[in-house]
């Protein structure tokens, strides 16, 4: 029986000594597993250092995370990308899109802009995406911000993978 998140965490930490590039391996032998986007759980970040290279972008982020309920929204996962991913000693900002499931009997879309804007105020780049919606601007939404991210601004060119971090609760990998 294949175990997947030792897949999943093999290619994470060949990632890291890499410098997150977008398959750790060859191309043809590369799979949705084991080439980018790179998966942890919000915890590997918090908790044990996954990418402590940005520990200060990545606690702002959680402070977001921890305060999306309050304006009615789950979040469920973070694409993260852009410079703040790689070699780069300096990024300006952490480049992201946060996806949330709304929660039943609330509205969020009234408050995401303040939020978004607070986001930012914080170095935090982000994009607001729900995934209780149609699944195919979802799927659409996914395919463009991995391209957007996954290049640098004014080239076609990919040059760098990115990481996914599962904001459930539970560990499901």
């Amino acid at each position: 029986m294949v175990d997947i998140s030792q897949i999943l965490r093999g290619s994470r930490e060949l990632a890291v000594r890499s410098n997150f590039p977008p398959f750790v391996g060859p191309e043809r032998e590369s799979t949705p597993l084991n080439a980018t986007p790179y998966m942890a759980h919000i915890s590997d970040v918090q908790e044990d250092g996954f990418l402590s290279n940005r520990a200060a972008f990545l606690a702002e982020l959680s402070v977001g995370l921890d305060q999306l309920p309050s304006i009615g929204a789950k979040p469920i996962a973070v694409l993260i990308g852009g410079s703040a991913i790689g070699p780069k000693p300096d990024p300006s900002d952490l480049d992201c899109v946060v996806f949330y499931e709304v929660i039943e009997g609330e509205s969020p879309s009234k408050h995401l802009s303040k939020f978004q804007k607070q986001l930012k105020s914080r170095r935090i780049d982000a994009r607001l995406i729900p995934i209780d919606g149609d699944p195919l601007l979802l799927i659409k939404a996914v395919s463009f911000f991995t391209t957007l991210y996954s290049k640098n601004s004014g080239s076609l060119e990919i040059v760098r993978g990115l990481v996914l971090l599962d904001c459930r609760p539970q560990r499901t990998f």
